[in-house]
C-alpha cells in the first residue's frame, strides 16, 4: 500500500521472542567464563533458581566469582581451558568471555550437542536472552528490549520494583485460597476471579476526578 508520496510505508518493529519461566532447578548449566560477567550471570542464575546446578569453566576465577560461587555447593569451578566435552551432560549453556570467536566456538559446539546458548554482550550468537527479572515473592516478571539496551532493562526493573508492593505475595496466597473454595465450572471459576482482581487495573481516581463525580452529594 503506498502513501501520498508514494513512499512504501516502514512496517514497526516488534518483538518477536517467546517468553517462557523454566525450572532451571531441574536443569544443569554451563558457564563458560568466571570474570565480571560471568559473576553477573552467576548471581542472576542463584537469585532466581538457588538450587540449580551449575558447572564454570575458565582458565581464570575472578576472587569474587570465586567467594560468591563458594557460597553454594551446587555450583562446580573448573579452572581449565574450555572443552567442547563440557557441553555434554548439560541442557543449557552460557557463555561469558571477551572473545567473540570462542563465543561463536562455544555456540557452534552446543549447537551441535543440540544445547541452546546465551552469549553475553553477542545477541547474534544467542538463542535466548537473560532479561531483568522483578520478584514479588510468588510473582515475578522478566522484561526483554530484544537484546538492544540492557541498560533500559534494568532501569524499568528499578521502576517496577519501586511501584509494585510487597502485599502482593499476600494476595495471590488469598487468591488461591478463594480459587481453592469457589464453586462452578471452570468459565464460572474465572468469571469470579476476575472480578475480584479488577482492582489491580483500575485507574485510581485524582481528587479532582472525585469531586467531580461526588460534587452534589
Amino acid at each position: 500500500m503506498e502513501t501520498g508520496n508514494n513512499a512504501t510505508p516502514t512496517k514497526k518493529e516488534t518483538n518477536t521472542l517467546f517468553p517462557i519461566f523454566l525450572k532451571l532447578e531441574k536443569m544443569r548449566v554451563l558457564l563458560v567464563g568466571a570474570g565480571n560477567v560471568g559473576l553477573e550471570k552467576l548471581e542472576a542464575l542463584m537469585h532466581n533458581a538457588p538450587k540449580t546446578e551449575v558447572h564454570v569453566v575458565a582458565q581464570q576465577v575472578l576472587p569474587s566469582f570465586a567467594a560468591f560461587a563458594e557460597q553454594f555447593d551446587n555450583v562446580k569451578v573448573f579452572t581449565t581451558n574450555y572443552d567442547a566435552s563440557f557441553i555434554d551432560g548439560c541442557d543449557i549453556v552460557i557463555a561469558a568471555v571477551n572473545d567473540h570467536h570462542l563465543s561463536a566456538q562455544i555456540r557452534d559446539d552446543a549447537h551441535s550437542k543440540g544445547k541452546l546458548i546465551n552469549a553475553a554482550d553477542k545477541p547474534d550468537l544467542c538463542d535466548f536472552y537473560l532479561g531483568s527479572v522483578i520478584t514479588k515473592g510468588n510473582l515475578k516478571m522478566a522484561i526483554s528490549t530484544n537484546g538492544k539496551s540492557p541498560t533500559v532493562a534494568k532501569r524499568l526493573k528499578e521502576v517496577f520494583n519501586e511501584m509494585l508492593p510487597e502485599e502482593l505475595d499476600q494476595v495471590l496466597d488469598n487468591l488461591q485460597k478463594i480459587r481453592n473454595d469457589l464453586k462452578g465450572n471452570f468459565s464460572e471459576k474465572v468469571q469470579e476471579l476476575n472480578k475480584l482482581t479488577q482492582v489491580l487495573v483500575e485507574k485510581p481516581l485524582s481528587d479532582a476526578e472525585k469531586y467531580e463525580q461526588y460534587w452534589f452529594l
